[in-house]
């Protein structure tokens, strides 16, 4: 058997709707708690007023369950036995519950028939519960709340705004017009925060760029210099057609009169308190994505190759290079590999970086005077200028002269070195040593020779020295050519140029790059905890100082990739690098962007620059025998509190 629930609703016409509902289990509950079976919405009723069961099918017993009972023919009862084939009325409070038999099936009849009471006085549920009953109507609340809504959002904000409008920071204190900002403004902005007028010059008009290069002058004036050539129907030709969104979008700001390429189009505020966000990798891919295409059935020419996400769609870099020894500086091709860039030196890193040999053991033999390993490294002739972004140029009075001596002679126990840079002055201090000093003893003057006596030995003699005398000037010719000759001073690391009619020895000029990539962003001391040859992985094979060393996209790849993660090769390490993390829009030299986990914390502290003799020569000591002399090296002892960030 099962009971059948039905509800009867009467309208307001006094029409009756009809709903029945299937009870399974021979036992259910009624009361005013939702988890009864058959739920009475009425305050006069207990939370679990009854239970209604039947053994046999036919026969039905109420027990009432928290005291309050139920009215049965007129009388209060707590129990009762019905037969559902007779019938009977119950009353529950204000509700109706008639025992009724159709077929097998037990059939409960619940309908309302009076008010919903509370304890003793007749009330209704929802005006009990709620503040209905003391607060205003709907209508009037709803207006109310529109006004307030009003003045507090508009009215107000405007009266703030227009009473400081004169005012170049307004005191300290709430405003009305804060209600519209969205955010706080970035750690750029900060000082702004009470001067809201030097941004929002007119209200309910968009930020104009004439309002940001009020203060950022110089490049932020125009775009890139990249853009700053091209014509407007070039760029509206490169950037991708929108879709069906960025149409709906472009038709909003331009209702509203916000005119696409503003300055707040890419660099947002009022999104946090900390730096500005970076601008994001969509704003570039917009057009560089597939743009080589669109240019060209547009009827432009482009050099560029498309760029997308770098970890997955990213050309290979083209490095700064000269081509031949003395060639202009140009941008490498695509496609055109290996590269090689003449600097003039001559210098093979495989000699310098072996674990053995002479170098090694030369740099094992200095490990007490300069910072010296077992062998060479990178980082003893490569070093980071003062910002560390950047590797300074190799300069021989600093990262050469140690091993690479110029002495030539030593005076009084100083020793004299020839002009490093100066090809000029190396030949002309060559011809005063010479000329200013005399000849050696010569070998046949010596004790153990033998000499006839008289007058013919004292003119002997005479005749020895003249003739040393005489030829001693043409011995400086020889030694200017030996220092420019194979295996001379000069000629082992520089190119040599032979004298010509009415010029002398030339030393090809040495022109170290000192950025390869001109068009992006790369700062070695974000790099500091990885190797030099974990990038730089040719640099132990590299015979010749020709062969461009420059990382190539595969070295970067192993560690960045694209803004959302994506990338060709399997990532220990993976470095999210959008393209504002390499490359700048305004082109001002500045650095462009670095993840949140790399930037330095803003300390109060600031390093005081040294002194210009900070970093000079101490002292020049050593024996006086050729090539082997000491530079010691002094570096300012800043105390702790000068340190900065």
């Amino acid at each position: 058997m099962s009971f059948i629930l039905r509800r009867i609703a009467t309208t307001k016409t006094g029409k009756e709707i009809v709903r029945d509902q299937p009870l399974d289990g021979d036992s259910i509950t009624l009361g005013r708690d939702a988890g009864n079976a058959i739920h009475v919405a009425d305050l006069a009723v207990n939370p679990h007023h009854a239970t209604i069961s039947s053994a046999d099918g036919r026969h039905v017993r109420i027990v009432a369950q928290e005291g309050l009972g139920f009215d049965l023919n007129g009388r209060t009862l707590d129990v009762a036995d019905i037969d559902s084939a007779a019938g009977a009325e119950l009353r529950f409070g204000g509700h109706r519950l008639t025992i009724a038999r159709e077929g097998e099936d037990v059939i409960l009849r619940v309908e309302r028939i009076d008010e919903l009471s509370q304890a003793s006085k007749d009330v209704d549920e929802a005006r009990a519960f709620s503040l209905a009953g003391v607060m205003p109507g709907k209508r009037i609340g709803a207006w109310s709340f529109a006004a307030l809504v009003l003045v507090a959002f508009l009215i107000g904000p405007i009266w703030a705004w227009h009473s400081y409008r004169s005012v170049d920071e307004r005191p300290q204190g709430y405003h009305a017009d804060q209600a519209w900002l969205s955010g706080p403004l970035s750690s750029a902005h900060a000082s702004l925060k009470n001067d809201c007028q030097a941004c929002h010059v007119e209200p309910f008009v968009a930020v104009t760029d004439k309002a940001c290069v009020g203060c950022h002058t110089g490049e932020h004036k125009a775009m890139s210099q990249a853009h700053a050539g091209a014509s407007t129907a070039m760029l509206l030709a490169a950037r991708a057609p929108p879709g069906a969104g960025g149409k709906l979008l472009a038709g909003f700001a331009k209702a509203f009169n916000k005119p696409e390429g503003r300055c707040v189009g890419c660099h947002t505020e009022h999104e946090g308190a900390g730096p500005m966000p970076a601008t994001p990798q969509a704003f570039c891919t917009d057009c560089h994505d597939g743009m080589a295409a669109r240019l060209t059935s547009a009827g432009f020419e482009t050099r560029l190759a498309d760029a997308g996400d770098f970890g997955t769609s990213h050309p290979d870099f083209r490095p700064l290079v000269r081509a031949a020894p003395g060639a202009k500086p140009l941008r490498a091709k695509l496609g055109e590999a290996p590269f090689a860039d003449f600097d003039g030196l001559k210098f093979p890193h495989d000699l310098h970086l072996a674990a053995n040999g002479g170098v090694a053991r030369m740099a094992a033999s200095f490990r007490g005077r300069f910072d010296f390993g077992k062998k060479l490294e990178c980082e003893n002739c490569h070093r980071p200028e003062a910002d560390g972004v950047r590797i300074a140029p190799v300069k021989m009075e600093r990262d050469c002269a140690m091993c690479h001596s110029l002495a030539f002679e030593t005076v009084g126990g100083v020793t004299r070195t020839l002009r490093h840079g100066e090809p000029d002055q190396v030949v002309a201090d060559l011809y005063a040593y010479y000329r200013s000093t005399g000849p050696a003893r010569p070998l046949q003057l010596g004790g153990m020779a033998r000499r006839r006596p008289g007058q013919y030995a004292e003119g002997q003699v005479y005749n020895i020295y003249f003739r040393e005398t005489a030829v001693r000037p043409r011995r400086a010719a020889d030694a200017v050519r030996a220092v420019f000759s194979k295996g001379g001073a000069c000629y082992d690391c520089h190119t040599i140029r032979a004298p010509e009619s009415g010029s002398g020895w030339r030393v090809m000029p040495v022109h170290q790059t000192p950025r390869f990539l001109q068009k992006g962003w790369f700062d070695h001391d974000a790099h500091k905890e990885t190797a030099c040859a974990g990038c730089h992985t040719a640099a132990r094979g590299s015979k010749q100082a020709s062969d461009l060393l420059v990382p190539g996209l595969t070295q970067c790849r192993t560690c960045h990739v694209g803004e959302g993660g994506a990338t060709l090769v399997k990532v220990e390490t993976a470095t999210a690098s959008p393209c504002a993390m390499c490359h700048e829009y305004h082109s001002d030299g500045g650095k462009p962007w670095v993840p949140a986990r790399q930037r330095k914390k803003p300390v109060t502290a600031i390093t005081e620059p040294p002194p210009a003799h900070a970093y000079a020569v101490s002292k020049i000591t050593g024996p006086t025998r050729r090539g082997l002399y000491a530079v010691a090296w002094r570096r300012p002892a800043l105390r702790h509190a000068d340190w900065g960030g």
